[in-house]
């Protein structure tokens, strides 16, 4: 089984979207295939900002096993917000939204939002 984590949040819910990545994170750890997908204003997550303690998508990439699995983000999000493959940490991909609806129908993920 495969694991989709779909985050949302950004700062203004940055306590819930930290805790979305390290429960990502540990998943992985565990030895879980586990893809991350950043939509709305969770997008901002992959161009490296810090949360409020902190904390920030870059320390849970090595956990995540981003250069096996990238984080995936929503483009037309990241058009919306004027962000560029450029402006994204390594181990971000910018997709199409089609990748996550079909994520999302695939029997294979079970699928997790916050």
């Amino acid at each position: 089984m495969k694991f989709l984590f779909i985050i949302t949040k950004g700062l203004e819910k940055s306590g819930s979207a930290i805790r979305a990545l390290q429960i990502a994170a540990l998943t992985a750890e565990q030895g879980n295939h586990v893809e991350v997908f950043l939509i709305d204003e969770a997008v901002q997550w992959a161009r490296g900002i810090k949360g409020a303690y902190g904390e920030s998508l870059s320390d849970y990439m090595d956990m995540l096993k981003a250069s096996e699995h990238p984080v995936l983000v929503c483009k037309s999000c990241a058009e919306k917000r004027l962000i560029t493959q450029d402006d994204l940490i390594k181990g971000t991909l910018i997709v199409p939204m089609p990748v996550l609806v079909e994520k999302i129908a695939s029997p294979e993920y079970k699928v997790l939002t916050f």
